[in-house]
């Protein structure tokens, strides 16, 4: 990774939030976890992603953006 980026490789995003709350981005090296929070949060919230914060590519969604 470059210099100054996140030492995790995931975020799990939840926007939207209202209001927001500790813990709207979570972070993991495990892709497995951070896809479960993310359903979680999807559900509880509406809409949550999976975002990569090497390539900055989304790479799980749940619910309806």
């Amino acid at each position: 990774m470059k210099p100054n980026q996140p030492t995790f490789l995931f975020t799990c995003v939840t926007p939207d939030t209202t209001p927001a709350f500790v813990g709207s981005d979570v972070y993991s090296n495990d892709l497995m976890t951070i896809e479960d929070y993310c359903i979680a949060m999807g559900e509880d919230h509406g809409y949550s992603y999976v975002r990569n914060n090497v390539t900055n590519e989304i790479v799980f969604t749940h619910g309806a953006e």
